[in-house]
């Protein structure tokens, strides 16, 4: 008796010899779904061709834990795999005929190892793979800043649970990075500069150089910015420097005012003669001249001073904290594994987000053109010219009584087998079905054809078991009205307008700014006080300035005396 296979469903128990499929695939697919019942994983085998030909002839697919794995004679290693087989003699056997059908001439069901229970045979090697739509549609949230775990936990949901999905987390994460390292093929870096090459040349307002390169203390960094970009001027990150400073110098960082008159020859000097007498009197106070790291940034100044790079452009930028937010926002949509190009589409549409949410909140906000309401910065416009009410253009009918009116809107609005148990074939028909949903999804007729085999089938099942309810069921309350809630002030809160979004964000920008101010001030200020009484032996009956030139010696001049001299 020949049986055709169709729907790749066979008893457990029942012999495979017999079922004929079409092709290698249908072959493979109808042992893997075997296997999957009965608890195993299975790995294709040998096969032998036609005489002179590369038509296959006969094929065959073991279990997993067939034969032993051969280990070479390469000595003691540190590690190795565990060897899971035990050389298992279950398999199944396809001919294939003069016609292009395969058919099950051979199949040997014992095993000699302990076979997986059911719920966990989704865990197995060969019911594992990431299909390609699933992968495309991890990339995009992935870019879209979803982490790769919430991506799989929503696959999940949508599939009704783990065994559903087809693929575990660590499956996801492998497949991630292959199609990364595939894209990384060592011309990354010019490709992005290509990209800013034809950006400058498309718009006007694009301009790309590397002038300023700003990092941390990092030798390896620094080596490769002088042969990379020499003609960048490469600053320190001050953060950094101070971060460590807390471990070359924490016994220095504990004595008295040495914090503030180190932080003012970081942050406050404005030039290279104030730089060099607040550094002398703070080697010579704390008696540091022979510290190593002191010596060593002392060495490379003009990398972290701002008196030493007025010449060169840097936006006021003395930290590269200023862009631990955007690094914050871009490192959730990328992994170790993403190249240049990745990380500059990742940035571009960070950014991109940033600036459409400012959008609503500058005077450029679009309010009227969104949602047709005049926004406050046009109340206030109005109010400048005397307008005492707002002009009928700008009262949009859809915000008025008369957009009230009542129109009548018209919506229009597989298989059982007794020999298999009801929770083993619900989790199979579930895993058919995710496949054919995550296949059909991206083709509008397989769509249609789902949708209307979901229709027949609900019809032929009703007409079976009687109706059939496929509607997600809602909650209803007693009275179907909704009240307004308790518009009643709590205890306390105190009765006044509540600030909008521009208002705090601009107080509290101003309260920082503020701070700022007023601690460099004070520090500097301290600093002062400190070296005053050496600028005064130094001043005598003159007093002293800063060099025109840009020089690191303050000028000298004398009351009684027309000329100057510098001093050290």
């Amino acid at each position: 008796m020949v049986i055709i296979c169709k729907l790749n469903v066979v008893i457990v128990d029942e012999d495979l010899v017999g079922v004929v499929v079409r092709n290698v695939d249908e072959a493979f697919e109808l042992y893997n779904g075997y296997a999957y019942r009965v608890g195993f994983s299975v790995r294709k085998g040998q096969q032998r061709y036609k005489a002179s030909t590369k038509s296959i002839q006969m094929k065959r697919f073991f279990c997993a834990k067939a034969g032993y794995k051969q280990k070479p004679n390469s000595g003691v290693k540190l590690y190795s795999k565990i060897d899971m087989r035990t050389g298992c003699g279950a398999f199944v056997q396809f001919d294939v005929g003069g016609d292009g059908m395969w058919t099950v001439t051979k199949h040997l069901k014992e095993h000699n190892h302990e076979l997986c229970s059911f719920g966990k045979s989704h865990l197995l090697r060969s019911h594992r793979r990431v299909g390609n739509n699933q992968l495309e549609y991890l990339k995009d949230m992935k870019s879209s800043g979803v982490a790769l775990a919430d991506g799989m936990r929503f696959l999940k949901h949508q599939s009704g649970g783990s065994p559903l999905v087809g693929f575990t987390n660590r499956d996801a994460y492998n497949s991630m990075a292959s199609v990364s390292l595939k894209c990384l093929d060592g011309s990354d870096s010019n490709s992005l500069v290509e990209i800013f090459r034809r950006r400058q040349s498309n718009e006007a307002d694009f301009f790309f150089d590397f002038e300023t390169i700003m990092t941390d203390q990092c030798s390896a960094m620094a080596a490769g910015i002088s042969m990379v970009f020499p003609t960048s001027r490469h600053r320190l990150c001050i953060w950094h420097i101070g971060e460590n400073s807390k471990k070359h110098i924490k016994a220095l960082r504990n004595h008295k005012d040495f914090l503030d008159m180190f932080n003012c020859v970081l942050k406050y000097t404005e030039t290279e003669a104030e730089f060099e007498v607040y550094w002398t009197r703070m080697v010579t106070k704390y008696n540091c001249h022979k510290n190593t790291w002191l010596e060593k940034l002392y060495d490379c100044r003009e990398k972290w001073c701002p008196a030493f790079n007025k010449d060169y452009f840097s936006g006021g930028i003395l930290s590269s904290q200023r862009s631990e937010s955007t690094n914050h926002a871009i490192s959730r949509r990328l992994s170790k594994t993403a190249g240049l190009c990745d990380f500059y589409s990742s940035f571009v549409s960070v950014i991109s987000e940033w600036r459409s949410k400012e959008n609503g909140e500058d005077f450029r906000c679009k309010l009227f053109s969104e949602l047709g309401i005049l926004c406050c910065h046009c109340l206030r416009i109005l109010h400048v010219h005397c307008v005492s009410s707002i002009p009928d253009k700008y009262i949009l009918k859809r915000w008025t009584k008369k957009a009230v009116e009542r129109t009548n809107v018209d919506i229009a609005s597989v298989f059982y087998n007794g020999g298999v148990p009801s929770s083993i074939w619900a989790v199979e028909i579930s895993r058919k079905f995710q496949r054919l949903i995550v296949s059909s999804q991206d083709n509008s007729v397989a769509r249609q054809l789902c949708d209307e085999a979901v229709e027949n089938a609900r019809k032929n099942i009703e007409a079976e078991i009687g109706d059939v309810n496929t509607e997600e069921g809602a909650v209803s309350s007693s009275s179907g009205i909704v009240q307004d809630p308790s518009s009643r002030r709590g205890k306390g809160v105190r009765n006044k307008r509540s600030s909008s979004v521009i208002e705090k964000k601009y107080n509290a920008a101003r309260g920082r700014k503020s701070a700022a101010n007023k601690l460099a001030s004070i520090t500097k200020g301290s600093v002062q006080s400190l070296v005053l009484e050496n600028i005064s032996e130094i001043a005598r009956d003159g007093y002293l300035v800063h060099p025109s030139t840009g020089g690191s010696q303050f000028v000298h001049f004398n009351k009684n005396v027309d000329h100057d001299v510098a001093i050290d």
